[in-house]
């Protein structure tokens, strides 16, 4: 299928309303002589191949637009098999171009005389007017290229993480997910709340993979990552010309991209408020107007936002359009933090221990019992994001079958349950101290080995192996 004809019912409109503009009839065909559109008789004809070819050929290999004015007279007609029993009696035509390539011909017909005479008496305006309705179609062809591009671009990524998981058992993560399954099906807007590392745009990811709309692509956009000058057109578009440095061909917004699927604007609280009261009015009309634009585009969206700020205290200071909040607020979900959900640590840690074994090849470990006291008195406050990243960190570091407590970072090491260290110095320093020596000294190492290490650590000889006795080092 050629491009063209994969935008067939937009070219049909588009010819449909430039025929009632010109009062003559219009058709388009592509690169393989397939008519893609038309008017009046030709609408009828869609999807044949036509039967002027050395005409339509000579555009196509040219590159340049072409006129018949009397068919009965125009040597292009000439060997026309259908030349006695054609309707047409003139033919504007102009090329189609796609990336500096003829993909296709778009032309005014005349069938009758009057129309025909206007063709004559109007053959340049009606070129240029041609010439602008066949940019108009290259830069439909652009966009819809570099979003079929970009969305097969993304399309391996989502592939590969098109799995969420949410471990544990708790009862408010447990009512989150319950809410969350339960509103998929529907196109109602969900808002999700949390802090930082809960896992928002896992549960955005969840809701848009169970719901109708999971065959496309879900479109992320992070609107505290967006320089504030651009976040309007990342998430609108522009057009050609919008604006000093704008695209040629303009650019497609989020929106754009999000048709028929889901979008997720991650940390709304971040959002501008000139661009919120453009949002709002995206969001109560279904349709978007590109920077520069001159008519709005129809989208279908299915929105899912987040933030990990306290929206309602940000509406009564007047940081955040109370219009907005209310449009957005139909479906509420809140993650709770982990410090809340302290009981699913041990089967988020095995988790991501697996996780992290498989991707990066390394055996399995387990943790001490004092070690996973530790993590579970930690309060978290990166949350799940923060235990995944230390785990990630001690599958790579640790060297053991199993992580004891001094293998963990200083600042969890020394958690608290209730003000006081959970161990005294003298404990952490022969756990220190045992760690040290286990690495210093191979297995079976031979006296001379000994005598250097104590040699090396500046220690007496019956020092070292008072230790290694202590800490059952010795083989």
């Amino acid at each position: 299928m050629t491009q063209l004809m994969k935008i067939q019912p937009f070219i049909q409109a588009y010819v449909q309303a430039i025929a009632s503009i010109l009062e003559a009839d219009v058709t388009v065909v592509d690169q393989r002589l397939i008519r893609v559109a038309g008017t009046g008789d030709y609408s009828d004809e869609i999807g044949n191949t036509v039967s002027h070819t050395s005409f339509f050929e000579s555009i196509l290999k040219t590159g340049k637009s072409g006129i018949i004015r009397d068919v009965m007279k125009d040597p292009c007609c000439a060997n026309c098999e259908k030349r006695t029993s054609c309707k047409e009696l003139a033919n504007l035509s102009y090329p189609i171009f796609q990336n500096e390539r003829v993909v296709g011909i778009i032309s005014i017909i005349a069938f009758r005389e009057e129309q025909r005479e206007n063709l004559r008496m109007h053959t340049e305006k009606l070129e240029e007017f041609l010439k602008y309705m066949s940019m108009l179609l290259e830069s439909k062809l652009y966009t819809d290229e570099a979003k079929n591009r970009l969305e097969e671009q993304l399309k391996v990524v989502h592939d590969a993480e098109r799995v969420w998981s949410f471990v544990g058992d708790s009862p408010k993560m447990r009512e989150a997910l319950r809410i969350g399954q339960k509103v998929a099906q529907s196109d109602s807007t969900v808002f999700l709340y949390g802090e930082s590392g809960t896992g928002k745009e896992i549960m955005a990811r969840m809701i848009h993979d169970l719901s109708n709309r999971r065959e496309k692509l879900m479109i992320s956009v992070n609107c505290a990552a967006i320089p504030e000058h651009l976040v309007e057109s990342e998430l609108f578009g522009y057009e050609e010309g919008a604006f000093t440095g704008a695209k040629k061909n303009g650019s497609i917004g989020k929106f754009e991209l999000a048709h028929q699927s889901t979008i997720f604007l991650d940390e709304i609280g971040d959002m501008p408020l000139h661009v919120q009261t453009k949002l709002l009015r995206v969001l109560q009309e279904q349709q978007v107007e590109r920077i520069g634009g001159k008519k709005p585009i129809p989208i279908d969206i299915r929105v899912i936002c987040a933030t990990n700020k306290n929206l309602a205290e940000m509406v009564a200071e007047g940081t955040f359009r109370e219009d907005l909040y209310y449009r957005l607020n139909i479906i509420p979900i809140v993650l709770p933090p982990l410090r809340e959900r302290k009981k699913d640590i041990p089967a988020l840690v095995s988790y991501y221990l697996e996780y992290y074994h498989q991707k990066l090849g390394k055996t399995m470990l387990d943790f001490s019992q004092q070690a996973m006291q530790a993590m579970i008195q930690y309060d978290w406050p990166g949350n799940v994001r923060e235990l995944k990243n230390i785990v990630e960190y001690l599958v790579n570091i640790v060297d053991g079958d199993f992580v004891d407590i001094t293998d963990l970072p200083e600042h969890i090491m020394l958690s608290t349950a209730d003000g006081k260290q959970m161990r005294t110095l003298d404990e952490m320093m022969a756990d220190y101290e045992k760690r040290v020596l286990s690495r210093m000294i191979p297995k079976n190492a031979s006296l001379e080995e000994k005598n250097q290490i104590a040699d090396l650590l500046q220690i007496s000889q019956a020092t070292l192996y008072r230790k290694l006795k202590k800490y059952d080092l010795l083989s």
